[in-house]
């Protein structure tokens, strides 16, 4: 985690280095400067007994001028510091989002939305707290010991031997329970995560949790993991209070005292003058601060790194479905599809899908996918996509093998409308043109029109600027649909998938945006999947998957003819759905 702050530090190595400096600097003239002047003021006075103006004066002034340029140092810190940690946070930003962005479509199914903003929030504005660390109590205190050991060892080298003895101590006394605590950090930052993931799940189900009347029981759960996470936080604080505080308290004193004797019987052996003593005392409370504020110190730094690496452990499995590392241009012949030989599972330990599945699909062809829930038919899309890639064999477009060429080459070629349509917290403009951004107003209202979903939009308040709610709560189903089928309208793809797209359509809208997609698949491969039947009957083609093998192929007449599985399917459903007579077929 450190090393990826630390790429952020070397990108802008001017400022970084100036932002971590500065408040040092300005820490040894504000508070170190001082104590060596004053304790000369103090040694002129005892050994004068009075001391004129005239004379004070230069010491007046020497600390007056430590602190002033203390200060302005001061100002520049904040100066440089901010936009170090700005320009930081905002490259983590934006690399947190490309890195989630790179991810495989699996996952963000093994991960909840909630705990992954979180954590990818997390990982960016942790940087501010880290460096703020880094500047004010690490590489100061550091800054600060040098200073002390330069200054102190003209006194005595003793005095420097003892001080770096004792935070030597102090440190390995320390490191093992460090790394115990760690543990207990890492359990207690794991709660936090299953406690903001179950908040974030109930809050985007929260039509089906009132639906089922499941308030009391999701509350329940959420004090559960409330208190399991409280529990975990007071186990690692009470761990540093009394195993670790036990140790860096007493050393501080002892450390203090330590030094207190050693300039004391340096003054006895070798008239050490009051001079000494002063700075010592100063210097040394000084310097064993940290210790006293080592618990601060380190809370605040490890819960800073705890919360960013919860992002950067994600990262640590590089992504599956990636770019080849030298991919071909995408500019096939034609736009027919091929799969060869093509193995899949879900799993090592789940059953193969697809063995040796071949199948040719003409460029400009129209083909519909049936056949029983589990199939294979969804999964075809997903590797046509690339949202996952077959363990064997390989898939062509136009001839070329899509994992040989860019993912977003291919993925451009393809308008895509699932079951389920993705829908963005934006204007009903927005989620149309998604498609394709650079598209007029006037290209997303004839796309709109061509869905049959301009109807409903207009009718809206707010039109065409509508937001549509986290999801698309806010529209139905079927609007949801049309606005999808508009999406891939705009996008104008040379291949179109179509799966389920309009199964929440109700039969006459069904009907009417049946046209505009016969339309759209003109002179373009298309691919859709249907349980409703009437759906894809005027198809070139239909092939009936089965446990992933394709047990017939052919026309709707021929099939219905071969009295096979398709003509089954054809008998149980009425009206292209439940159970409509194959005579009314054509």
């Amino acid at each position: 985690m450190l090393a990826r702050y630390a790429a952020q530090v070397r990108q802008r190595p001017f400022i970084s280095t100036a932002a971590l400096l500065l408040p040092g600097l300005g820490n040894l003239l504000i508070f170190y400067g001082p104590p060596v002047v004053i304790a000369r003021l103090v040694a002129a006075f005892a050994r004068e007994g009075t001391l004129p103006l005239a004379e004070a004066w230069p010491y007046v002034a020497a600390v007056t001028g430590l602190w002033v340029l203390g200060e302005v140092i001061w100002r520049l810190a904040g100066f440089t510091l901010a936009r170090a940690e700005v320009r930081g946070m905002e490259a983590l930003y934006v690399e947190a989002m490309h890195e989630l962005l790179a991810r495989d479509v699996a996952f963000f199914h093994d991960n909840f939305a909630g705990s992954l903003a979180k954590r990818a929030l997390g990982y960016a504005r942790q940087f501010e707290q880290v460096f703020d660390v880094l500047a004010f109590s690490v590489v100061a205190n550091l800054m600060a010991l040098v200073l002390v050991g330069v200054v102190l060892w003209r006194y005595s080298p003793l005095l420097v031997v003892v001080l770096l003895a004792m935070l030597a101590i102090t440190f390995l006394l320390v490191l093992p329970r460090v790394r115990r605590r760690q543990q207990l950090v890492d359990a207690r930052e794991a709660a936090s995560n299953t406690m903001a993931g179950h908040l974030a799940d109930s809050i985007a189900n929260a039509e089906a949790v009132r639906a089922f009347a499941r308030e009391p029981e999701e509350a329940e759960v959420h004090a559960r993991n409330v208190y399991d996470y409280g529990t975990k936080t007071l186990r690692s604080w009470d761990f540093q209070n009394l195993r670790i505080d036990i140790i860096t308290a007493p050393m501080y004193v002892a450390t203090n005292v330590l030094g207190l004797v050693v300039v004391l019987w340096t003054r006895g052996t070798t008239g050490a003058s009051l001079e000494a003593v002063l700075v010592t005392f100063s210097y040394y409370a000084a310097s064993t601060r940290v210790m006293w504020e080592f618990n601060r110190i380190y809370r605040t730094l490890e819960s800073a790194l705890t919360d960013a690496a919860q992002f950067a452990d994600l990262l640590l499995d590089p992504p599956v479905v990636v770019d080849a590392p030298a991919p071909q241009p995408f500019a096939p012949a034609d736009y027919g599809l091929e799969l060869d030989r093509v193995t899949f599972s879900y799993g090592p330990s789940l059953p193969t899908l697809f063995d040796q599945l071949s199948l040719v699909i003409p460029a400009g062809r129209k083909v519909g996918f049936v056949g029983r829930s589990g199939g294979g038919k969804t999964t075809l899309t997903r590797l046509l996509l690339r949202f996952m890639d077959p363990d064997g064999g390989e898939i062509r477009v136009g001839g070329l093998p899509i994992n040989q060429v860019p993912l977003a080459a291919l993925r451009r070629a393809i308008a895509y409308v699932p079951q389920d349509p993705s829908m963005f917290h934006r204007s009903i403009a927005d989620n149309i043109r998604f498609g394709r951004p650079e598209a007029t107003d006037a290209e997303v209202r004839e796309a709109a029109r061509l869905a049959h979903a301009a109807e409903f939009i207009e009718a809206l308040p707010g039109g065409y600027d509508t937001l549509v709610g986290e999801r698309g709560v806010k529209l139905s189903g079927g609007q949801r649909q049309r606005v999808a089928i508009a999406r891939a309208i705009l996008k104008n793809a040379p291949i179109l998938v179509l799966d389920e797209a309009t199964s929440a359509l109700d039969s006459e809208s069904e009907a009417l945006i049946q046209d505009a997609l016969w339309t759209l698949m003109e002179g373009r491969t298309a691919i859709v999947i249907a349980h409703r039947l009437s759906t894809v009957r005027r198809m070139d083609e239909l092939v009936v998957l089965d446990r992933g093998t394709v047990i017939e192929r052919g026309a709707h007449t021929a099939l219905l003819a071969a009295e096979g599985v398709y003509a089954a399917l054809w008998a149980r459903q009425s009206g292209g759905f439940l159970g409509v007579d194959a005579a009314g077929a054509d």
